[in-house]
């Protein structure tokens, strides 16, 4: 159910059937010059989208947090970065409010990589206060099943143009874009390291994507998604509720 949309009465009634929450969270930052800084956000948007078809009776989706913690691509412009410390402290209050709102399922799809060290932090604190969690890092959770089909994955590489791609081709191209490959491993760090990283703001081989591959990508994952969404169930069962 679209929490958006609905009005008290219908929130009240959903929260005597559920217990799950998902919280879409993405960023805006610069993804090449070939695809929309809101990427992060509309990949998890439009998963949000097909899971709503496919679980929307069991599932609250809750307004997505568009922006985050993007250190390393910070020196790009169209980035708007948020300090790590805000950006954990901003996502525990909005989970701290779902669950004194009886939402003891706490799903967090995120589409950005720079957040993963701040939503870690936050499980930990929610799972001390009972909360079960379940973070979704697609493009690292299902990254070998990605490869099939997407054999270069990256930052606005194959797999992310192509999912933008599948949503709408007037948000993102592929002629003339290249590959790009990281020379340094990203442990090391100095200061605007980002742009000797991905010196055109992105990884992998983007001008391989199509909508078409795209389109498998979503199919694919999904399968994955509802999978792991079942497996969160499973555990609260065996947990006794």
């Amino acid at each position: 159910m679209d929490m958006m949309t609905m009005n008290l009465s219908q929130f009240k009634e959903f929260q005597e059937t559920s217990n799950t929450v998902l919280v879409p969270i993405g960023m805006i930052e610069a993804h090449g010059p070939h695809c929309a800084l809101g990427t992060d956000v509309l990949i998890p948007r439009e998963f949000v989208r097909r899971l709503e078809e496919a679980l929307g009776d069991k599932i609250l989706m809750a307004p997505e947090v568009t922006y985050g913690h993007s250190w390393g691509l910070a020196a790009f412009a169209g980035t708007i970065d948020v300090s790590a410390e805000a950006f954990s402290n901003y996502v525990m209050d909005i989970c701290r409010g779902f669950s004194n709102n009886g939402f003891t399922n706490i799903i967090l799809f995120n589409g950005h990589g720079g957040n993963i060290s701040s939503l870690d932090i936050v499980t930990e604190k929610l799972a001390d206060l009972n909360v079960r969690t379940l973070t979704i890092n697609w493009y690292l959770d299902y990254r070998e099943d990605i490869k099939q089909i997407t054999p270069d994955p990256g930052h606005a590489g194959e797999d992310e143009t192509a999912l933008v791609l599948a949503i709408n081709e007037n948000y993102a191209y592929t002629k003339g874009v290249g590959s790009h490959t990281i020379p340094l491993p990203k442990r090391f760090r100095f200061k605007n390291g980002g742009k000797t990283l991905y010196p055109e703001a992105f990884s992998g081989n983007a001008e391989a994507a199509t909508a078409q591959k795209g389109e498998q990508l979503y199919e694919m994952m999904m399968k994955l998604i509802v999978q792991d969404i079942k497996k969160l169930w499973e555990l609260e069962r065996k947990q006794g509720g």
